[in-house]
């Protein structure tokens, strides 16, 4: 709902947003909070295909962005995938969240149609640590 862009369309499919109970139960859903317990964000992660994961849902609150929440829960996602056995995680990336999966290493450039919008396919290497 932070953006302009988005905000019509996820009023109009809320499904869009909800949390599978599935991943909930199977560990696959992690939620940041601070040291009050105020939730910052969440991440969701999908079951490992192929070798790789893909972060399906990263969510950040606006008052909590630039402050480390988004990269610690994409950090936490990858130190989990690469026990869980994956060497890779996908993502497709809106164009407001380019430069962010840049910055923590992600790459690729192919659009990709989307439920929403094109996206941009991209994808992170598991070898290494997330920057």
């Amino acid at each position: 709902m932070m953006w302009d862009s988005d905000r019509d369309w996820l009023v109009a499919n809320p499904d869009a947003i909800e949390l599978p109970v599935d991943a909930i139960v199977e560990g696959r859903v992690r939620v940041a909070v601070d040291a009050d317990d105020r939730r910052l964000g969440f991440s969701v992660v999908l079951a490992i295909a192929d070798g790789a994961v893909e972060l399906d849902g990263l969510f950040v609150e606006p008052d909590a962005m630039r402050g480390g929440v988004g990269r610690a829960l994409v950090r936490d996602a990858a130190q989990r995938a690469r026990a869980a056995g994956a060497r890779r995680m996908d993502v497709v990336a809106n164009d407001n969240a380019l430069a962010f999966y840049e910055r923590l290493g992600f790459r690729g450039r192919d659009r990709v149609p989307t439920r929403f919008r094109p996206g941009v396919r991209m994808a992170l290497a598991l070898d290494e640590p997330v920057a």
